[in-house]
């Protein structure tokens, strides 16, 4: 790995000191990070530049220090949140270059910053975390934002980008997707059947660009509101069916894999759900590499 040999350079040491304190990061860090993005991290806090080369296909989790050009696929509304007593705000968007697709989330002021579909972002000093199964690129305090600068690559500004969105997706498809639940419906979320009453909860998704209706049926009604059927049917008798609603994440980052169906009785296309998660910031490795980091 160059950077281990950077960082024996810098600090006068042999590599396999470098590769033990690779390991002692990762064990400090409950080994949530590979060993690339441990030595992200140690180049980081000896002062060490990582390659500024990086492309969406090469990211890795705990990777810092990222220099990257990327065009801009969706945007997601800017959403403000509190954490521990301090105010914030972020914007999601979802970019990619030729080699990959790849989520951003951009932070506080950076979160500001008028961004539309197309674009081409050169984004610095971002950092790697795991999101689920994936990753997503990080824009902190630390990071800059320049939109369509004058140095980016030619062929990213003008070639045509494959992207995948709500738009271009066929009736009978199966698909995993991200996107934002921009509104639900105000109804009752239960239909019933052979065993009672069943959770059923519909609403408006958004990739950022194009809209769909989505249906999240039984246990993909649970994920959502994060609460079993039993318990989701008591609350509703207790405090009424808008106490339920009121737990359904609107405007968050949302995994969505489901089948898309037509509906006759809305002649369009529309999401059924099969399972869904929340993309949450705040995760466990997150919250380590920023303390570490200091972002």
């Amino acid at each position: 790995m160059e950077l281990v040999k950077l960082i024996a350079e810098k600090k006068g040491i042999s590599e396999d000191e470098v590769w033990r304190l690779i390991e002692e990061k990762r064990k400090e860090l409950d080994y949530l990070i590979s060993e690339e993005g441990a030595s992200h991290i140690l180049a980081s806090e000896y002062g060490v530049e990582a390659s500024p080369e990086f492309k969406v296909a090469s990211l890795t989790s705990g990777a810092s220090g990222i220099e990257i050009f990327l065009k801009v696929l969706g945007v997601f509304p800017m959403r403000e949140f509190e954490r521990n007593g301090k105010k914030g705000k972020v914007r999601n968007l979802r970019a990619n270059d030729e080699t990959g697709e790849v989520g951003v989330s951009l932070w506080d002021d950076k979160a500001e910053v008028e961004i539309k579909t197309g674009d081409v972002l050169k984004i610095s000093g971002a950092y790697v975390r795991k999101v689920g199964t994936g990753i997503e690129l990080r824009a902190g305090k630390r990071a800059t934002l320049e939109v369509n600068p004058g140095e980016a690559p030619d062929s990213l500004k003008k070639r045509k980008m494959k992207e995948r969105s709500l738009k271009s997706l066929e009736v009978g498809e199966r698909v995993d997707i991200e996107a934002e639940l921009e509104s639900v419906a105000r109804r009752e979320p239960f239909f019933s059947d052979d065993e009672g009453r069943q959770l059923m909860i519909s609403g408006t998704i958004s990739d950022g660009k194009t809209s769909m209706r989505a249906v999240f049926f039984r246990n993909a009604a649970e994920m959502l509101i994060r609460m079993k059927r039993k318990r989701a049917l008591k609350l509703a008798d207790e405090e009424g069916f808008e106490s339920l609603l009121k737990r359904v994440p609107i405007m968050r980052a949302l995994k969505i894999r489901g089948r898309v169906k037509h509906s006759d009785y809305t002649d369009s296309n529309e999401l059924i759900v099969d399972a869904v998660r929340r993309v949450d910031p705040g995760e466990k490795v997150d919250g380590l590499i920023e303390k570490m980091m200091g972002l």
